[in-house]
């Protein structure tokens, strides 16, 4: 959505060690990657630019050991805190049963994104994306394993207070995945607000991949409902 701005460059997942097609090795510098690949010199007419952080990059998640991970960008972090005009918009899912079986699915079936095919060569990428060809609804329901669940849960969900107890006290702001599918062009305005760049009409670049019950994606729904029965993630089940 906010690459369809004018004014605004928001480059994809430039620390992602699990990218076969990066265009630089995993041993280039973080600094050097923040300035030629992120903050790099711009025209007047770009009033703003930055790029995606998964919560857990560089690193990766404990439920998913096959996650490349290179600790040589582990400094990310403070690169960003000590960022005097930073602006951080975190973004997260408030169930976190459909992200970790977003997950397992784009792992399995190989499709992280439906890319948009108008909006495939507009979007500022490392590589170009690829616009996802359906053959109709082939995506596999999967069992998912409830002690990777609950260590995901767990993770996560530290991994997300960290980050808020290392930006909270900066222009920050919090939303949900699930809030901005509900009213897109409200947040879309209240983001651009926050930063600082003219109102416009956003568009988003892909489409939803996984809109399914979750009883129809996740084979052993039931049986994983009643194991998260009186847990704080129960709620997950409920959706």
């Amino acid at each position: 959505m906010l690459e369809s701005h004018p004014a605004l460059v928001c480059q994809s997942e430039v620390f992602n060690s699990d990218d076969p097609e990066l265009p630089y090795p995993l041993s280039t510098p973080t600094r050097e990657i923040l300035d030629r690949w992120v903050y790099r010199e711009f025209d007047g007419a770009i009033g703003a630019a930055g790029f995606v952080l998964q919560i857990y990059h560089p690193f990766g998640l404990k439920a998913f050991p096959g996650i490349r991970e290179n600790p040589a960008w582990g400094n990310i972090w403070q690169f960003l805190q000590a960022m005097p005009e930073l602006r951080v918009i975190h973004l997260r899912r408030d169930n976190d049963l459909r992200r970790h079986l977003s997950h397992v699915l784009a792992r399995e079936t190989g499709q992280w994104h439906d890319w948009k095919p108008g909006r495939v060569d507009t979007v500022t990428h490392l590589h170009k994306p690829q616009a996802l060809e359906r053959g109709g609804d082939t995506r596999p329901a999967v069992r998912l394993d409830a002690r990777r669940l609950r260590t995901d849960f767990e993770e996560v969900e530290a991994l997300h207070r960290a980050a808020e107890r290392r930006f909270a006290d900066g222009p920050y702001r919090a939303l949900t995945y699930e809030a901005l599918c509900e009213a897109p062009e409200t947040l879309g305005a209240q983001l651009l607000d926050f930063l600082g760049l003219a109102p416009q009409a956003l568009t988003p670049a892909v489409s939803r991949l996984e809109s399914r019950p979750l009883d129809q994606s996740i084979e052993n729904f039931a049986e994983l409902r009643a194991a998260f029965q009186g847990t704080p993630w129960a709620r997950f089940f409920e959706a």
